[in-house]
């Protein structure tokens, strides 16, 4: 699972840095947002004409937070994005009819300061796509899929739309007591997907200090499930993203920066995403 391409990016006074690592007190458990967006699709205009009229609405709202544990050390706070994807029917048999597809790009990566002060990458975080588990590393936009489904909520050997979330109030997108739409659908045209990206920031349980690092773009996207293939490739070959009803980007772009100690919300891809990769993966 670990990756042997380094690349040094600064040389740091080591010592200095792992004093300063032991510093800070222990907290108790707290979650903090540090950011919130929502972005609503437009009203679709002439839903008739494109036989899209229960399709009734759609809605992400994404949210940076930053999580200590209770007795974890402040230093070893994981930096997290949550994405939920809110669609709204006019009821629920209307539901299969459109099928949410996900597309991403970037790269998650360790770090590790050494002792000379020179810090060292590495890829290796591994996540199953396409049947493989392969680098959670992308140079262009693939389809975010476990499976040959595009369908996001595809469940493989189930359903299409069995990892939708869904709760007994249409207005309550709380993901924590949820229902599935593997376990039946709900009484009434809601359901939403929950996701909790993470694994960002400094890291414990290591001599040097070790830091996760997650440079990711995704964009997600509402099909009719009649425009959409019942499988296809990581590209997406015979996929027509131009019949997208509507799509939305959002990020998970988190790196720690040994030099100052803190972590770091990027703005764009991070270049040792573009690094080759030599590992066995």
């Amino acid at each position: 699972m670990n990756h042997t391409a380094f690349a040094s990016l600064a040389v740091i006074p080591a010592l200095l840095l792992l004093q300063a690592f032991s510093a800070n007190a222990q907290t108790t458990g707290s979650i903090k947002e540090l950011s919130k967006r929502t972005r609503t699709m437009p009203k679709i205009s002439d839903c008739r004409k494109h036989d899209l009229c229960d399709l009734k609405g759609a809605r992400m709202i994404e949210r940076k937070i930053k999580v200590l544990l209770p007795d974890e050390h402040s230093d070893f706070a994981s930096y997290m994005t949550s994405h939920q994807l809110i669609l709204n029917f006019d009821k629920a048999s209307s539901i299969p009819r459109y099928g949410v597809v996900q597309f991403v790009k970037g790269c998650m990566f360790q770090s590790e300061l050494q002792a000379d002060g020179s810090v060292k990458n590495r890829f290796n975080y591994v996540h199953k796509h396409f049947g493989k588990h392969v680098l959670l590393r992308h140079d262009d936009w693939v389809v975010d899929s476990s499976h040959a489904d595009p369908i996001a909520t595809s469940f493989e050997g189930y359903g299409r739309f069995d990892l939708y979330r869904w709760n007994k109030n249409a207005s309550n997108y709380n993901a924590d007591n949820a229902g599935w739409y593997f376990f039946g659908p709900p009484s009434h045209g809601t359901v939403f997907t929950a996701e909790l990206l993470g694994n960002s920031g400094l890291l414990d349980g290591y001599k040097n200090p070790h830091a996760g690092n997650s440079s990711l773009d995704l964009e997600t996207c509402i099909f009719k499930v009649s425009d959409l293939p019942t499988a296809t490739d990581s590209e997406g070959s015979n996929l027509d993203k131009s019949k997208a009803i509507w799509c939305t980007t959002w990020d998970h772009k988190f790196h720690y920066d040994f030099s100052s100690g803190k972590v770091v919300q990027g703005k764009t891809t991070h270049p040792f995403c573009a690094e080759p990769n030599d590992g066995p993966f």
